[in-house]
C-alpha cells in the first residue's frame, strides 16, 4: 500500500534539492522522477505543474522554518524580545543554509517578472506570517514592560527589512554575510530594550 503524504512530500524534498542544484529551468519532471525513482506519470498525479511543486517545496522550507519557530514561541523561560532574537537567528541560519535555493527563488521571480507575472499575493502568503509574529511579539514586549515600542508595526517592518536585507546579501551582493546579519538583529533588538 502506498503512503501517498509520504510519497508527495518525498516529492517535495528531492526537488527542493534538485531545484537548488539545477534553478528552476534546468529541473524537468523526468528529471524529478528519476530523483525519486518513480515514474513521470505518477508525479502529474500529485502535482499538475512544475510551478505548483516548486511553490510547495517553498512552502516545505518555511513549514520547517515555522515548526522551528514553533517551539520558541513556547518556551516560557524567554521574554517577548529574547524570542523575536531567537526566532530572527533561526530564519538567518536557515536562509544561510539555503542560500543556493536562495537563488533559484530569487531566479524564478525575476523570471516571473519579465513574463508580466504578479507574484505579490504569492510572495505575500510566504511572508506575511513573519511580519504578523514579529508584530504580536513586540506588542507583547511593550504590555510586558521589556521595551517602549510606540509603533509595533513599524518596528517589524524594519527587522522584517533585516532579513529581506540578508536575504538580497547572501544572493546577490554579498556585502554582508550571515553573521552580519546577525549582529543587525542583535543591535536593533539592544535598541528597543
Amino acid at each position: 500500500m502506498i503512503d501517498h503524504e509520504q510519497r508527495r512530500r518525498l516529492i517535495l524534498e528531492r526537488s527542493f534539492a534538485l531545484f537548488a542544484e539545477e534553478g528552476f529551468d534546468g529541473v524537468t519532471y523526468q528529471k524529478i522522477a528519476d530523483r525519486c525513482g518513480i515514474a513521470r506519470t505518477v508525479i502529474y498525479k500529485y502535482f499538475k505543474n512544475k510551478e505548483l511543486i516548486f511553490d510547495y517545496a517553498v512552502s516545505l522550507a518555511t513549514g520547517n522554518l515555522t515548526a522551528m519557530t514553533d517551539k520558541i514561541l513556547t518556551r516560557k523561560d524567554l521574554s517577548a524580545l529574547e524570542k523575536i532574537g531567537r526566532v530572527m537567528h533561526v530564519t538567518v541560519k536557515m536562509l544561510e543554509n539555503n542560500r543556493v535555493f536562495l537563488t533559484v527563488i530569487l531566479d524564478y521571480v525575476l523570471m516571473q517578472k519579465q513574463k508580466g507575472k504578479d507574484l505579490k499575493r504569492k510572495i505575500r502568503r510566504h511572508t506575511i506570517g513573519m511580519k504578523y509574529l514579529l508584530t504580536k511579539l513586540l506588542r507583547e514586549s511593550e504590555k510586558n514592560g521589556e521595551s517602549a515600542v510606540r509603533y509595533p508595526e513599524t518596528a517589524a517592518s524594519h527587522l522584517y527589512g533585516i532579513l529581506e536585507s540578508c536575504v538580497l546579501n547572501l544572493t546577490v551582493t554579498e556585502i554582508l554575510d550571515a553573521k552580519d546579519c546577525l549582529i543587525l538583529i542583535d543591535r536593533y533588538l539592544e535598541n528597543l530594550g
